[in-house]
């Protein structure tokens, strides 16, 4: 992952040369950054307020003031302001038509109105003492000349101010352990290891609702927006030293701190991986994203360079976000490339192994002890070799036939990573109907234990292991159809394979 030939080098040099100046004018603001408390302000506030704040569902301002009730639902002594000269109530709170009204101090703001009123808002939360902002509100640099202009105007504002503010044209934050939010969806989406900062808000959220389904915790949110003040570069290194935070997600569409984020990222990635999904790659994408957030996507080449070499795990898609995040929170990382597949079809072997050549792993060949092990307790119609397919065998059984195949393959010093295409629990549809709703439930609690007794020798042996899910088991309404395992599982071999690529090269990088 850290070998680059000339040509990548070269690019690299430039991405210093490009953002050299940037740096140089940013180095006094990221000192004076560290010195500062507005991230305990922003992330575990102890006072809100939203301006902007309104009754009718489906609006902006009522996202932003829910989350806040939300979030002071959640932590004792909390208090959260509603600002509206138009309403006389929110969601039970009396509003304010100013937040100088507020008789007591507030420490974030969270501003949803238009954007000409903007720079009066700001005016009056320096007035309040407000030690920082979410600006939700759009309309500024991303939109036109003007927009730029009243943008400039805000951060004058705040740097006279003192306030610190994420955006403007954001989705908002939300750290998921302190349970401040400034996003509607905070609530709904369960503590956990990773951390989220996106350019794009509705996409963030997308990201984050697809992960919590998939059983992903998170520690921190932020939509970045137009990066006016705080930007991805001040977020990535505040979660660098983040204790809740283990694993890192970016949505890129353009990088203001080239330079800074790529020596962040050479730091961070020795401890905690990097997960980049970066659009603007075409120029149509670039031009989105510069009518979007106002992001310089710059050239494809030397985002794709600068991440290698600095360890960052490059993915697709969101979707290949959550197949990769899954992976590194719960699996050891592979020692190589080799992998073992574990087959109830012939078919299915097939194409998985093509699948996994593809993205460049090796079938390992089985050593001589392994092979033996297996023909002595599958039937003679095994064609010994890898794939290891189960020819015909439907059921683990008593003998638990499969589950030793399985053993054997982690234990094969020649694998450094096994796919199996057996479920966790296997019961064809064609049984299901002839399983009493109490045997079924027994066999999902054995399935469990088991799973969970596999997931921690995993850890013995070093490797991983992932699953492709192939069948869904019918439940009784109102009963979960599937062991609870934290082993992962995808749709495809083809996501398996490329998300043990991904592992294996971040393991290469960290051994490098």
């Amino acid at each position: 992952m850290n070998s680059l030939n000339p040509l990548e080098q070269y690019f690299i040099l430039r991405l210093f040369i490009t953002y050299n100046i940037n740096i140089v004018m940013n180095s006094k603001n990221t000192n004076e950054r560290k010195a500062d408390d507005f991230w305990r302000y922003l992330f575990d506030a102890n006072s809100i307020a939203v301006i902007g704040a309104k009754a009718a569902m489906g609006t902006w301002g009522y996202d932003a003031i829910r989350a806040a009730v939300e979030s002071a639902k959640a932590k004792t002594g909390r208090q959260v302001y509603a600002v509206n000269p138009n309403e006389a109530e929110v969601l039970g709170l009396k509003t304010y038509k100013s937040i100088v009204d507020i008789p007591n101090p507030v420490e974030l703001a969270v501003i949803v109105v238009p954007a000409a009123i903007v720079p009066q808002i700001f005016r009056q939360c320096a007035d309040k003492g407000v030690k920082t902002a979410v600006i939700i509100s759009a309309g500024f640099a991303e939109v036109d000349a003007d927009g730029a202009k009243l943008q400039a105007e805000v951060k004058q504002i705040a740097q006279e101010g003192g306030i610190r503010f994420t955006g403007p044209n954001c989705n908002g934050h939300a750290d998921f352990y302190t349970h401040i939010a400034s996003i509607g969806v905070a609530d709904r989406i369960p503590a956990g290891p990773m951390s989220l900062l996106s350019q794009s808000g509705t996409l963030g959220l997308s990201i984050l609702q697809m992960a919590a389904g998939r059983g992903i915790g998170f520690s921190k949110f932020v939509s970045t927006g137009n990066e006016a003040d705080l930007r991805l570069e001040d977020f990535l290194e505040y979660l660098a030293h983040d204790d809740n935070t283990r694993l890192i997600a970016l949505y890129i569409e353009g990088l203001r701190e080239g330079r800074r984020f790529f020596n962040l990222a050479k730091e961070i990635t020795r401890q905690k991986p990097i997960i980049v999904v970066k659009s603007g790659t075409t120029g149509a994408a670039a031009k989105a994203a510069r009518s979007h957030t106002g992001a310089l996507a710059g050239s494809d080449i030397i985002y794709t360079a600068a991440f290698k070499q600095a360890g960052v795990i490059r993915v697709e898609d969101e979707e290949e976000m959550c197949d990769t995040a899954i992976a590194l929170d719960r699996l050891p990382l592979p020692r190589g490339n080799r992998v073992g597949i574990l087959t109830i079809g012939g078919g299915f072997g097939v194409v998985t192994a093509e699948d996994c050549e593809k993205e460049g792993l090796e079938i390992s060949t089985l050593e001589p002890q392994t092979i033996k092990k297996m023909s002595a307790i599958l039937p003679s119609r095994w064609v010994p070799g890898n794939p290891v397919d189960l020819v015909g065998i439907r059921m683990a059984g008593p003998d638990n036939t499969g589950a030793k195949c399985l053993q054997y393959l982690l234990e094969d010093k020649n694998v450094d990573a096994v796919i199996s295409l057996l479920p966790p629990m296997f019961i064809p549809p064609s049984m299901t109907g002839m399983l009493k709703p109490e045997k079924l439930k027994t066999m999902l609690v054995e399935a469990e234990k088991s799973q969970a007794k596999l997931y921690e020798q995993l850890k013995e042996y070093d490797k991983p292991l992932v699953y492709i899910k192939r069948w869904n088991v019918p439940a009784e309404p109102g009963t979960d159809p599937q062991p609870k395992i934290m082993i992962p599982e995808y749709g495809h071999p083809r996501r398996a394979a490329r998300v043990l690529r991904y592992l294996a090269g971040y393991r290469r990088y960290l051994e490098s």
